[in-house]
């Protein structure tokens, strides 16, 4: 016998013992416990043990070899349906245990009907009530979601400070109140937007915000807002907010029957992205009300948008400081228009000449409304004394009706633009030296108080 023959067929010999213990572990596996043909598969076995056992005399030739391939083909494909068989088996087994089971579950419950034998009761989700805490651990919830569940209808959303990667989609009507720590820490909301609209969205006609921090709120659509308010909104009562960095203060409007939104003690400010949203928007709605509000430094949107029918500004403070902001008020519907006891800026990077424009849409101006504008006991400042134009009111605004601009102070040389505009009613001044001001330094700290 040559060389080569004899590796071969020790090749052979080696392949064969393999086989036939590999074999012989997964026919011992799944024959030993099955209850079924265990004769037939005994024998089985046995004659493949034998086959592969057996000694092969003479050189392994390549008949040999097929033989042998052919064997084990045969052998593990035999391996293969054997196993689907128990799988299906398997299979058929669990569905008798389950039927089985639940006969037995069924005769359990006849002699014990308060009893179940097979659906364990599930624990009871907590109840509803009037006052819910949030917070990251030890409240009533840690989410949003779970939080706005568990308010009763009026009832009220108590926030401890934090940073809350979170956001509420408000559906009844509620109150949401953010506790302010020792040391001005408040809840705050940042980033996330629901369903790309808002921190906070509110679709309930009575809603109560006061005391929490929204920052950094933007969407897809590069109108996400701090608040995002729809027309189901009867009363909304906004108290001492802040809003930074988004792309909308607020969007939305209260209903067009008889809603109000109502804004106070709060501060909005960095809003208005991409010239596609502004430091508040009011897109329509019965009434609006603005008191002690800060609108600050917006970026190419208008600080205050509004088409509501009725809006009121007082003790307010709207300046663009060095944003690059639009008009400080575009009430592009008309409407009823007072601004009391307030401070309007314009800085060095405005992109509008002026202050105000009124009724500049006319296929968007307020129907069925009074058109009025009171304008009174304000501060009216353009911090740029090389602008071409610092002007009250843009040249496309129309007067509709009556209007009453009384007792402000106009510093920086602005023009009314409207001839309707009595400028010996009013005060004016060549720049802040003259008006007894500060000097200009881009922050809020250079400002007159309101009402001053």
């Amino acid at each position: 016998m040559t060389q080569r023959g004899q590796r071969v067929r020790n090749s052979g010999h080696r392949l064969r013992a393999a086989i036939t213990g590999l074999c012989s572990i997964w026919l011992l596996v799944f024959f030993s416990g099955a209850s079924f043909s265990q004769a037939a598969d005994a024998q089985r076995a046995q004659r493949i043990r034998n086959q592969f056992s057996a000694p092969q005399p003479g050189p392994a030739t390549r008949e040999d070899l097929e033989s042998v391939r052919n064997d084990v083909k045969n052998a593990i494909d035999a391996l293969v349906a054997r196993i689907e068989a128990l799988e299906k088996d398997m299979v058929d087994a669990k569905a008798r245990i389950l039927v089985l089971e639940s006969r037995k579950a069924a005769a359990g419950n006849n002699n014990n009907p308060r009893r179940s034998a097979i659906t364990p009761s599930k624990p009871k989700s907590a109840p509803a009530k009037m006052q819910v805490s949030m917070c990251a651990s030890g409240c009533d919830a840690s989410k949003f979601e779970a939080a706005a569940g568990l308010v009763l209808e009026g009832g009220t959303l108590t926030i401890q400070p934090g940073v809350y990667f979170d956001c509420i989609l408000i559906r009844k009507s509620m109150k949401l109140v953010g506790t302010i720590g020792p040391d001005g820490s408040r809840a705050h909301l940042k980033k996330i937007a629901c369903g790309g609209k808002g921190a906070i969205v509110i679709n309930a006609p009575e809603v109560t915000i006061q005391g929490v921090k929204i920052s950094d709120i933007s969407v897809r659509d590069k109108n996400g807002a701090c608040i995002r308010v729809a027309k189901s909104a009867k009363a909304l009562l906004i108290r001492d907010i802040i809003c930074l960095d988004s792309e909308n203060g607020l969007l939305g409007g209260a209903s067009d029957e008889d809603g109000v939104i109502t804004i106070e003690d709060s501060t909005f400010q960095g809003q208005g992205k991409d010239e596609k949203a502004h430091g508040i928007y009011f897109n329509g709605g019965a009434n609006a009300i603005l008191r002690n509000v800060k609108i600050l430094a917006s970026h190419n949107g208008h600080l205050l948008k509004t088409g509501a029918r009725n809006l009121l500004v007082e003790n307010s403070v709207i300046a663009a400081l060095e944003g690059a902001s639009g008009t400080a008020i575009n009430a592009y519907g008309g409407g009823k228009l007072t601004i009391r006891n307030s401070v309007l800026q314009l800085g060095p990077n405005t992109e509008n000449h002026n202050f105000l424009s009124y009724a500049d849409s006319p296929g968007r101006i307020v129907p069925g409304g009074v058109h009025e504008i009171v304008i009174e006991n304000n501060w009216f400042i353009y911090d740029d004394a090389k602008r071409c134009c610092r002007w009250l009111f843009n040249s496309r605004s129309s007067i509709l009706d009556k209007m009453t601009v009384r007792d402000n102070k106009f510093v920086g040389g602005i023009e009314p633009v409207i001839s309707a505009v009595n400028m010996s009613l009013n005060k004016e001044y060549a720049d802040r030296k003259a008006a007894g001001l500060p000097t200009y330094d881009g922050t809020l700290a250079s400002m007159p108080k309101t009402g001053s």
